[in-house]
């Protein structure tokens, strides 16, 4: 009895061993999927994964100043001024759709500051972007009226621009005024549309050249009025040699022109006046240029001056930005 026991023990065992090899091959088959599911998917991870990081890393960053460490060179980049959110704005057909009254700047490298800013030397990287040829016309700005009930600028009657005024930089607009026709226009292209920082405007006026105004060094009375001169406001493109290196129109004298840079409180201003209205709280804003009101000796690309962001008066309009594609 104790040997039958025991053979049908050996026998149960048998059987047992049997089955473990009869599954080893499935086991063996299941490793090996396992091991080529791991090495394909950290494989995807690393061609598609690591490449969507670097985009939101770059989108993440692409809000805030950069400092160049090695040349001690800032890069000016400055959020658009729009109400419209980022994802409304197609960046992708910003350099492929033609927009008409504007003019390119390759972007590059410009001092700016320094001679009679009162600021230091300032080496400032720009990017390509595109700014309109000449400032924002009565015409224009009738438009943007029409179309959103904006209050008129002082001195129209009825939202009416002054009759033969059409081609006339519009003036009299606060640096919000033009802000909002900046979101206006940017609504209608479906672009970033925002006001040129004081680099851009100046990179837009001379390019990175040392030249103070848009044709040379040497102040040319046939390239624009002064105060010596009649001191009145023209039409845009009243003088062919008052150009930029990119073609934009009217960059020293007619109008200065609103920038979106802010006045820091530790910062030089121009003037005991312009310290005192700081002081006193007012949010202070870079116009550019200077105007056909101003003296020609103040008049140039580098020119500059502070005022409250509320101001209107006669001798102060704008231009705007388009912002291009960038490279990756």
């Amino acid at each position: 009895m104790a040997d039958k026991n025991e053979q049908l023990i050996q026998t149960v065992r048998a059987a047992e061993n049997d089955d473990e090899l009869r599954f080893l091959p499935f086991a063996v088959a299941g490793l090996i999927c396992f091991t080529i599911a791991v090495i394909l998917g950290t494989g995807s991870w690393l061609v598609f994964g690591s490449r969507n990081r670097q985009k939101i890393d770059v989108a993440a960053e692409s809000n805030f100043p950069v400092v160049n460490t090695a040349t001690n060179v800032k890069t000016e980049e400055t959020p658009a001024l729009s109400s419209i959110p980022a994802s409304n704005v197609n960046t992708e057909t910003a350099a492929k759709t033609p927009v008409e009254n504007v003019v390119e700047v390759s972007g590059g490298e410009i001092t700016i500051g320094g001679g009679d800013t009162k600021l230091p030397l300032e080496r400032v990287i720009v990017k390509d972007f595109s700014i309109a040829e000449t400032e924002v016309t009565n015409s224009q700005y009738a438009e943007f009226i029409k179309e959103t009930n904006h209050d008129a600028p002082p001195g129209w009657k009825e939202n009416e621009f002054p009759k033969g005024t059409e081609n006339f930089p519009v003036t009299n607009i606060s640096w919000k005024d033009a802000v909002q026709f900046c979101q206006w226009m940017e609504k209608k292209l479906g672009l970033p549309v925002r006001l040129p920082t004081e680099a851009e405007w100046e990179f837009a006026a001379r390019g990175n050249t040392s030249n103070k105004y848009p044709w040379g060094n040497d102040w040319n009375k046939e390239a624009a009025l002064s105060k010596e001169s009649g001191g009145k406001v023209s039409a845009v493109k009243s003088f062919q040699l008052n150009r930029s290196p990119f073609g934009a129109f009217d960059m020293a004298g007619n109008v200065w022109e609103w920038t979106q840079d802010k006045v820091n409180k530790n910062e030089e201003v121009t003037d005991e006046k312009v310290k005192e209205a700081l002081e006193k709280g007012q949010v202070l804003r870079i116009v550019k240029g200077g105007s056909a009101q101003t003296p020609s000796a103040q008049i140039s690309a580098q020119a500059r001056y502070e005022i409250p962001e509320n101001t209107k008066v006669p001798s102060v309009g704008f231009r705007y930005v388009v912002e291009q594609k960038q490279n990756p």
